[in-house]
């Protein structure tokens, strides 16, 4: 992909020619390493996982349940699309770390960005934004969610990962669905009351549908959902 954006970019055609307009000193870095990504897949093992792979597992399985792993990546070697295991196998990689990496490993840009001190001070501090937000988070927000917002979306919730997002949307869903079941009426006595509960007319009885064979999560909402 990157290539083709190269190559169409009437910028990029321009390297190296007197007289035009360099790309950005990021922005060529960027491409390069996109340059780096394997051409193709290539299997150095007989099987998979391989020898490394597995006595990596089995020194990792005392200390947590590796029941569900397929091989020990290596992430210092893995780039672009492509992910590299314990015994140098490269594979195309269609799971993108249960698609929180579409943009790649090892990208160039998310690799500066994690270097940063604006990154480092979040990291550190770790500040709960729904109570005590920073000074530059509504900033934060105009350059990045609301950039590529779909239309009629103006307001952002953030989570931090695909589980709680989906525990989010339930809930969202739920209180909509509620809502105009109730109309414009204020809550009930005791509907306060049973609510504290977790029993009818408060917490109403609701259910989420959901298809065989999908993964939503493994928090608590998200995991009932998953068959």
């Amino acid at each position: 992909m990157f290539r083709a954006l190269a190559a169409a970019s009437p910028s990029a055609r321009a390297l190296g020619q007197p007289g035009r307009r360099l790309l950005p000193a990021a922005t060529r870095r960027h491409l390069s390493w996109a340059r780096e990504e394997p051409s193709e897949p290539h299997v150095v093992t007989s099987a998979v996982p391989g020898p490394a792979s597995k006595a990596a597992l089995e020194k990792l399985s005392a200390l947590q349940d590796t029941r569900a792993a397929t091989f020990v990546g290596d992430y210092a070697k893995s780039t672009g699309n492509y992910i590299v295991d314990a015994d140098g196998n490269v594979f195309l990689d269609l799971y993108c770390q249960i698609a929180s990496i579409p943009v790649g490993y090892n990208n160039t840009a998310l690799i500066a960005a994690a270097k940063s001190d604006q990154m480092a001070t979040t990291l550190a501090n770790r500040p709960a934004l729904g109570v005590f937000p920073s000074t530059d988070w509504a900033q934060l927000l105009e350059d990045s969610f609301m950039r590529v917002r779909p239309p009629g979306m103006d307001m952002v919730f953030t989570t931090v990962h695909g589980s709680d997002a989906n525990e989010l949307a339930y809930k969202a869903a739920f209180l909509h669905y509620a809502r105009k079941r109730r109309g414009a009426r204020a809550f009930t006595q005791t509907e306060m009351e049973s609510v504290m509960d977790n029993i009818p007319p408060g917490s109403p009885e609701v259910a989420i549908l959901s298809f065989s064979a999908g993964f939503h999560g493994r928090t608590f909402g998200a995991l009932s959902t998953t068959r």
